[in-house]
């Protein structure tokens, strides 16, 4: 990677220094099941590793750490393994058949094997959401989505990365949780789902699939700044990154697909080099951020449309409750798509349980932090077994400050405490 600008190459290094436990690539936890295990039944548990030496992460106090490696399912049918944590309150909230089970599912952490949030020191999005729903009681199980940290099969092929690709992760999300409750069967059978970014739209998927077959012990979705579909997508920059990163999909769903009817020259080339230098999204973003990799008619190849409209979000039927939160400048994933995903979902299908919450001033990851107490008292009540009426809810969250005064994006960093004056407390 040394042909790579000064600057990547530097977020590259950080990048690589936020790995808890080194490489996946070197560290056998990560490795794929023997060829016994290659078919099993998505949901089939492969290994767990029980008790994580904590002191490598950077974990708030009291809590623990477990890793394990399950069977998972890609949207067209292929079996995969996957890696996935769970992060333990000191005290878990109980069910009346064991401890209260959330779902984490993250936001974009990268596009290689090394972009596993399960070895990130931080688990990738801290105190933006997984840690706040450990020290609130609930125990955390968040996949890596397939292709990160495990990135082989057992044959030894690489596993793709099916990136913003709904249908795979909400299978990742759902088998992560019947997999881990066979390694701990103190686990309550109920759970709730919660995503931000593509884990929103993971999370959206979850309420879909769960609408085309039950899945045993749902209760319910929290879609935070969802992505939803490329079709409706109004940020150039999103769309030049989705569909560069989305070929592997594409191809894996599509037989026909060819990435040259999508991508110019300049586009082959920096996709495959996006996932050669195995880096996070940051790296990534930085590496094809202008870089005017599409074709001028890219939006109408066949391909690309069928296969936005296999895995779009909106517009479809869901089951069980959802609420859809999102901030109204979100940069990143504009509100508009998200509106119009509620809206036509809502029209098509009026039984469904939505709540949609709206946040005036509000960005893309900074929706978690200002929504809160929303989705945590959501859900709490799901678990408290309270009714939420068909229909669709709207309101806007108002802020207690002007804008002015509020800080906007979050400017800090976890880092590891070295000296006895970085930490309170003995």
């Amino acid at each position: 990677m040394d042909h790579l600008p000064e600057s990547i190459q530097e977020a590259l290094a950080f990048e690589k220094s936020n790995q808890a436990l080194g490489s996946v690539i070197q560290d056998q936890f990560y490795d794929a099941p023997g060829q016994d295990d290659a078919k099993a039944a998505p949901g089939t548990l492969f290994k767990v590793e029980k008790d994580v030496d904590t002191s490598k992460f950077l974990l708030p106090a009291t809590t623990a750490l477990s890793r394990f490696v399950y069977q998972s399912e890609t949207m067209s049918g292929v079996k995969t393994p996957v890696s996935a944590y769970v992060l333990w309150p000191y005290s878990p909230r109980s069910q009346s058949d064991g401890y209260s089970v959330v779902a984490w599912a993250h936001g974009t952490s990268g596009f290689g094997p090394n972009a596993a949030p399960s070895n990130h020191k931080n688990l990738w999005q801290h105190f933006q959401a997984p840690y706040q729903l450990a020290l609130q009681g609930y125990l955390v199980v968040a996949t890596d989505y397939a292709g990160l940290g495990v990135s082989k099969q057992a044959s030894g092929e690489s596993i793709g990365i099916e990136w913003c690709t709904g249908p795979s992760q909400a299978n990742d999300v759902i088998y992560s949780v019947q997999a881990v409750q066979a390694a701990f069967p103190e686990l309550s059978k109920q759970f709730v789902v919660i995503g931000q970014s593509q884990g929103g739209g993971a999370a959206w998927a979850v309420a879909q699939k769960a609408a085309a077959a039950p899945i045993p012990g749902y209760l319910g979705a929290v879609a935070v700044s969802p992505y939803t579909s490329l079709l409706k997508e109004t940020n150039s920059d999103i769309v030049e990154l989705a569909i560069a990163i989305q070929s592997p999909a594409m191809a894996a769903a599509l037989p026909a697909y060819d990435p040259k009817g999508l991508l110019n020259d300049e586009g082959l080339n920096v996709y495959k080099t996006v996932y050669d230098m195995d880096g996070a999204i940051f790296s990534g973003l930085a590496l094809l951020s202008g870089k005017g990799t599409l074709k001028s008619d890219c939006k109408e190849n066949p391909h690309y449309r069928k296969f936005q409209e296999m895995t779009i979000n909106g517009g479809k039927a869901i089951a069980g409750p959802l609420l859809v939160i999102h901030g109204k400048d979100d940069p990143a994933l504009p509100i508009s798509a998200t509106d119009s995903a509620v809206e036509e979902t809502a029209k098509r299908f009026p039984s469904s349980q939505i709540e949609y919450v709206s946040l005036p001033g509000v960005t893309h990851v900074s929706a978690l932090s200002a929504s809160q107490h929303i989705y945590m008292d959501w859900i709490q009540d799901r678990f408290a077994g309270r009714e939420v009426p068909p229909g669709c809810s709207r309101h806007e969250l108002a802020a207690a400050r002007p804008e002015k005064s509020r800080q906007g994006e979050q400017n800090w960093y976890l880092s590891l405490a070295t000296q006895p004056y970085h930490a309170p407390g003995p």
